[in-house]
């Protein structure tokens, strides 16, 4: 089998910069991160100056919606500022959508709105239909969660909110945003997307009264989750049908759909669909009047609670350790960026040659490989490094970190590549000189 030298690392670069973004969605932040790095190891070998930028704003966002919000928008800022000195339209649109992400992490609803009516604005002019949908997609669910803090909590359903706009419409707007998100994902040929959608959809459409149209939802749903190993989707499609069969007075077949769904969340360690499960069961229960295991899965939802919340702060931690790279935000701003034509993560700037040096065209193919085995951008320098007979203090000198991080960044090399010492990672590496086939 043949295998081209330039394509293998842009696909896996591309495929972990959808991957990395899949995971944000999902609220996997600490997965998130992870797939972000290996893209941003992988685009800035292959001296893609935008890819580089686009894994940061991932690592950004994931940064921001775990807590660390000055150092997520100020990253975003920075590289907004690169691309608006290059005019590159397309990556000045991503960033103000990751700034509005952020931004609602903040509690700031309203101010994030509007950065995502200013995002949606620049997307228009690019035309890309992951960005125009995720824009909407995020228009849609700002709207019903207002519509749930102006109505459902005060009691008031179906009065107006304080900005005079009814309810409703807020409901029918964002079900008219959901079509439109539909229309724009169709394109990208991603049913997790479209599956993520419709539960976004089927639970508008529960809020409205619409049970039918919500069953429909969730129907589709099932469709485009045929043959897809998403567990914690199954598990949020679980607690919407048990919405539907609470709507219809079904409180035992409720009960049953909502216990799958808590077992299954737990299962895959999916936090925060088990707090929403556990908490829903404890309604239902008590709607049917048992108060027992009402009060059990009362006290259950706040035990995951309190684990979501250790969970949160060990990714936290992974994150500070894996902090943004500063050096390369840096550099970006020493690459020439080109006015967007086409999908540039297709199509990537190139703004550096590569050394025509053997060395360093025998370096760059390790490189590569040591890409597409998972290592991420920081595990190569320091496997580079102790390849070359360093010491673990010296490594840590010239790259900055402390002789602890260096060790730990080893541990995770030797994990992914499947060695038990430095010798073996040295044998490892010098072994990836031969040519690809």
């Amino acid at each position: 089998m043949t295998v081209q030298r330039t394509a293998e690392p842009r696909v896996a670069a591309v495929s972990n910069l959808r991957d990395a973004r899949l995971a944000l969605d999902e609220g996997r932040l600490g997965d998130a991160l992870e797939y972000a790095e290996k893209a941003v190891s992988a685009f800035s070998w292959l001296d893609d100056a935008e890819g580089v930028a686009h894994g940061l704003l991932v690592q950004s966002v994931a940064l921001g919606k775990r807590g660390l919000l000055p150092g997520a928008l100020d990253t975003i800022d920075r590289i907004q500022v690169i691309a608006a000195a290059n005019r590159h339209l397309g990556l000045e649109a991503w960033c103000t959508y990751s700034r509005a992400v952020v931004e609602l992490r903040l509690d700031s609803r309203e101010r994030s709105m509007h950065s995502l009516a200013r995002a949606l604005g620049l997307a228009e002019l690019t035309g890309d239909p992951e960005l125009l949908g995720a824009i909407l997609y995020e228009q849609a669910r700002v709207m019903r969660d207002q519509y749930h803090e102006h109505c459902m909590i005060r009691g008031e359903t179906g009065r107006c909110s304080p900005d005079g706009e009814p309810c409703q419409r807020k409901l029918r707007r964002a079900e008219a945003l959901c079509a439109q998100v539909r229309d724009k994902w169709k394109q990208l040929d991603e049913p997790v997307r479209l599956a993520r959608l419709n539960l976004l959809l089927a639970h508008v459409r529960l809020d409205l009264g619409e049970i039918d149209r919500a069953q429909r939802s969730c129907q589709r749903v099932d469709r485009l989750l045929a043959g897809v190993h998403r567990p914690v989707l199954h598990a949020e499609l679980l607690i919407a049908r048990a919405r539907i069969s609470g709507a219809r007075d079904r409180v035992a077949e409720q009960i049953g759909q909502l216990t799958r769904a808590a077992e299954l969340a737990m299962t895959y360690l999916a936090r925060e669909v088990a707090v929403r499960a556990h908490g829903d069961l404890s309604l239902a229960h008590e709607r049917a009047g048992n108060l027992e295991p009402a009060l059990r899965h009362a006290r259950a939802q706040l035990d995951q609670y309190r684990i979501w919340e250790l969970q949160q702060g060990r990714d936290l931690l992974r994150m500070r350790e894996h902090d943004l790279s500063a050096r390369l935000v840096e550099q970006l701003a020493d690459r020439r960026f080109e006015p967007r034509r086409e999908d540039s993560v297709a199509r990537p700037l190139r703004t550096h040659q590569l050394r025509s040096s053997t060395t360093a065209e025998e370096i760059n193919r390790r490189i590569a490989r040591a890409v597409q085995a998972g290592l991420t951008r920081r595990g190569i320098e320091v496997l580079r490094r102790v390849a070359n007979g360093m010491t673990t203090g010296a490594v840590a000198e010239e790259l900055g970190l402390s002789p602890k991080t260096v060790q730990n960044h080893l541990q995770r090399v030797y994990a992914t590549i499947g060695v038990r010492d430095r010798a073996g990672a040295a044998v490892w590496w010098v072994d990836l000189d031969s040519p690809l086939d």
